[in-house]
């Protein structure tokens, strides 16, 4: 069976791209499923919910796109492993500016390992630059988390148009599979207009279930946990869960 490459990319930032990682990953490894997390993002959220804010790891992401290691993973828990980040990430795109095929290297870092994964779930940051191209690069889908703020849709024709110069130049395995819908008030005004406009625009690319704010979304990474571990009863486990099945539908 083919490797899911999945990356989890926005234009903007907080809303919920590391929780939908974090969350899907957990869900995918709880169910029997190998499963590698890559931390794209200088923040380094996704790691430190799994490997605690405080552990520096020896090797990073980093690391490995500078040539110093192979691509550096840690197992975490029962089939589910992460390749770290670091703060260095921020500066990554000056670093390999002048690389030729600087495209391309985390397709090629993940070479050697990508058999051993059922799915490999890609967090980017938000800054659409060289990192962000890798990612895209490297995965066959792509999901778009937005959150419901005023601005929700600002960017994201940009961001699909990056995604299309990739598929037709670079990565012509790379599918958009939809918009998902993140820290949903369900009695909030404007988040029931935010989601009617995605959908007139989008249609069925937006999927069915949207992902509902609760208190364990933003509790759950002060643990350095996921919510799955966190509460696995919380509404976020369960829109996540729905949100899974729809994934694997679409993935096939």
């Amino acid at each position: 069976m083919k490797t899911k490459i999945v990356c989890i990319a926005s234009h903007k930032g907080g809303v919920g791209k590391t929780t939908s990682a974090a969350t899907l990953g957990s869900l995918l490894s709880s169910k029997g499923e190998r499963t590698l997390l890559v931390d794209l993002d200088a923040q380094r959220n996704l790691t430190s919910t799994f490997m605690g804010a405080q552990n520096k790891p020896k090797e990073t992401l980093f690391d490995a796109f500078c040539g110093r290691c192979a691509l550096p993973i840690v197992n975490v828990r029962q089939n589910l492993d992460i390749v770290p980040s670091a703060l260095d990430m921020g500066a990554l795109d000056t670093v390999i500016a002048g690389r030729i095929q600087r495209e391309v290297i985390l397709r090629q870092l993940l070479a050697p390992v990508v058999d051993k994964y059922q799915w490999i779930l890609l967090d980017c940051p938000s800054q659409m630059g060289l990192v962000t191209v890798n990612a895209f690069t490297a995965a066959n889908s792509l999901i778009v988390p937005i959150s419901c703020d005023a601005y929700a849709a600002e960017g994201l024709l940009q961001l699909l148009d990056m995604a299309d110069i990739v598929r037709n130049g670079l990565n012509p395995m790379l599918t958009f599979h939809g918009i998902v819908i993140t820290r949903f008030h369900t009695r909030r005004t404007l988040d029931r207009m935010v989601e009617t406009d995605l959908r007139e625009r989008y249609g069925p690319m937006v999927f069915p279930t949207r992902i509902r704010e609760n208190a364990t979304i933003v509790q759950a990474p002060v643990m350095s946990l996921d919510i799955i571990s966190y509460d696995p009863r919380c509404n976020g486990a369960l829109d996540y869960a729905a949100l899974l099945a729809e994934i694997r539908g679409r993935l096939g």
